[in-house]
């Protein structure tokens, strides 16, 4: 059961301060001023609404304003974040007059940040009551129990740490160098690193500047200049430090690794590792380090301190390096090629697999002494010993010119899902639908072609089959590739009351899912790295982007326990098992929102038989609504009020 609060002590306090009226035979909200803007917190099912007075939270369930907050009326909604798996969203606000020295300082325009609780609307940080101008990143981190903070405060440059359950600040860094806080133009690998070691002292990297932060007090207890990368063992008891150690006459040629114990910063290697070329990624193997830079790749024994190969081969603009049985598959530029366990070329010819470099995502799945590839470009199945194909030709997934055109679209033309229970990858590209097979070495036909424009359909992969859908079509495919039924509705790409009403109009959807990516058969089945982040959420160990396959997900539902190592209860966790639990009851229909010229009809669609059945009819007499599919449940906006209705079964 969901974890529900009392909230009717907030809910009475509200109405006596007069900022909202509820109308419950009528399940109706009537705020005191005029609608903003709403959205559906998609991990807790919050519905969040901004008026001119403040931002009120509503829950899903119990239908009451859970809390209000006057102090955010003037954020803009367009500015939400949330981080992912938790009940915290980001709300920031810019300041009327940007200022150039704190953009210019900071790499910031001197935006205020609040870290609100969804539920419970408690605030974990508000960077304008604790005394911050601006603030540059504000991080999670639940090994702490804190949120970090870096911005400017009274005309300093500080590093904070708040605890996220009193908001007390813990500790405050001043004095950090400032090469730390500039913005060094130019500069190729200057990427922000924040990692903890097992004693949760603090490595923070920015601007090829490194610092260790104790984690109990904030004090600074090592700095280095000129570093490009970081990088952690599994058991966070190594630090590995990439630095270009040469003169600047070779800026970029070379970089130095340096091994260090992470609890006396001593060097355990006896001299630093010289690679070749700027440091682009790193991955864990097991006891290796594999260190992939823009002129090749090299594996670090990491107990030894030694490299794999003295220099490898040379590789620029590595896309994808799989391990196997006989080296490793690299994708190169717009070239596979294997390197055999002496870093040297395997095969006598490079195979072309993409059309651009620019082109993303690209797959490789080995299986045994057989590789697939997958890019958007093209597809076909090699011999991992000798490179040769196994299809005569390639399938053609966007010819040439298609390619070059759209790279710079912002909806992708190829996707490509993972079908873990039937061992199949389906595939959409060049308006064709396919199904590669893991183990087949058949090569797959085009299923059918569709017409979705320049809009990339979505699809929902079912125990027996496929829904493949977009703007209001939908296909159903069995596992064969046999169509069962399609269905069609009516849908409106144009101007009219529609194009500012719905997420999922601007997406192209033909329904609204509050968490189309969240529930069912994806996150729920295939949660992927628990707690990854860049600059919103918790600091994790990210596995790399360029090693292994896009398989390597964490296995399942049960992963989320795994939160709680990370001191997540606070976090209300059993709301977001609940939520995912509600999402699976209701992975098997659909909610379609089917507009005319006079009425709009709610249509539910059982997606395995194709039957349908309208839940809901109403003409235009709302200025807005939204359609939460976990809950089943639809809000309307008019003006100021809201409407809410459960779309029962």
């Amino acid at each position: 059961m969901r974890l529900v609060h009392t909230h009717l002590k907030v809910v009475f306090t509200l109405l006596a301060l007069g900022l909202a009226q509820l109308i419950f035979s009528q399940q109706k909200i009537v705020f005191n001023s005029v609608i903003k803007g709403q959205i559906i917190n998609q991990h807790t099912g919050t519905l969040l609404v901004k008026t001119r007075k403040g931002i009120f939270g509503i829950d899903p369930e119990t239908r009451l304003i859970l809390w209000s907050k006057p102090e955010l009326k003037k954020v803009d909604l367009s500015d939400y974040k949330e981080i992912p798996y938790t009940p915290i969203a980001i709300f920031s606000q810019k300041p009327l007059i940007s200022s150039k020295a704190i953009s210019n300082t900071l790499n910031s325009k001197g935006a205020s940040k609040t870290m609100l609780h969804v539920i419970t609307g408690k605030e974990f940080f508000d960077s304008n009551k604790n005394g911050f101008k601006a603030v540059n990143n504000t991080m999670i981190i639940p090994q702490k129990k804190g949120v970090l903070v870096d911005g400017i405060k009274k005309k300093d440059l500080v590093i904070s740490l708040f605890d996220y359950e009193t908001g007390e600040q813990l500790w405050e860094t001043q004095g950090v160098d400032s090469p730390f806080f500039t913005n060094v133009k130019g500069i190729f690998f200057d990427d922000e690193k924040i990692l903890l070691d097992a004693q949760q002292n603090i490595y923070w990297l920015k601007n090829k500047h490194l610092i260790k932060i104790d984690g109990d007090n904030g004090k600074i207890l090592y700095e280095q200049d000129n570093v490009t990368s970081i990088a952690m063992n599994g058991s966070k008891d190594i630090l590995f430090v990439f630095s270009n150690t040469l003169g600047i006459k070779k800026l970029g040629e070379d970089n130095g690794i340096t091994a260090l114990d992470t609890r006396t910063t001593a060097q355990i290697w006896e001299d630093p590792i010289q690679i070749w070329g700027n440091i682009f990624d790193t991955a864990i193997d097991g006891n290796s380090l594999v260190v992939i830079t823009s002129k090749g790749f090299n594996v670090i024994d990491i107990e030894k301190g030694t490299k794999k190969w003295k220099r490898s081969e040379p590789l620029p603009l590595i896309k994808r390096i799989v391990p196997v049985e006989q080296g490793y598959l690299v994708v190169q530029d717009n070239f596979l090629v294997r390197i055999n366990s002496e870093g040297e070329k395997a095969w006598d010819k490079k195979i072309r697999i993409t059309n651009s470099f620019k082109e993303s995502p690209v797959h490789i799945l080995e299986e045994g002494r057989q590789a697939l590839y997958i890019t958007p470009s093209k597809a076909n199945r090699v011999q991992v010993e000798t490179g040769d194909k196994l299809w005569e030709k390639d399938i053609v997934l966007n010819s040439t010119g298609f390619v070059g055109r759209n790279l710079k679209l912002r909806e992708s033309q190829f996707k490509i899902w993972n079908d873990t229970l039937n061992q199949l990858f389906p595939v959409y590209g060049n308006n064709s639908f396919y199904l590669f097979s893991r183990k087949s070495s058949v090569a797959p036909i085009s299923i059918d072609t569709f017409n979705f424009k320049r809009s990339s359909p979505n699809l929902k992969i079912r125990k027996e089959g496929y829904l493949l859908f977009q703007q209001n079509q939908f296909y159903y495919y069995d596992t064969l590739g046999q169509l069962r039924y399609k269905k069609k509705y009516p849908y409106h790409d144009t101007g009219n009351v529609f194009s500012e009403t719905f997420y999922w109009a601007k997406r192209g959807f033909g329904t609204y899912t509050s968490a189309m990516g969240f529930v069912g058969n994806q996150i729920a089945k295939t949660f992927n790295s628990v707690l990854v982040s860049t600059n919103l959420g918790p600091v994790s160990t990210v596995s790399s982007k360029v090693y292994g396959t896009y398989l390597t997900y964490r296995g399942s539902l049960e992963d989320v326990t795994e939160l709680n190592q990370l001191d997540f209860d606070m976090f209300n966790l059993s709301t977001i098992l609940y939520r995912i639990n509600t999402g699976r009851k209701h992975e098997g229909q659909l909610l379609v929102v089917a507009p005319s010229d006079t009425v709009t009809e709610i249509i539910r669609l059982d997606i395995d038989s194709g039957e349908e059945e309208t839940v809901k009819t109403f003409g235009h007499t709302y200025s807005n609504f939204v359609i939460d599919q976990v809950e089943q449940q639809i809000y309307f906006f008019n003006k100021k009020s809201l409407f809410i209705e459960t779309l029962n079964e």
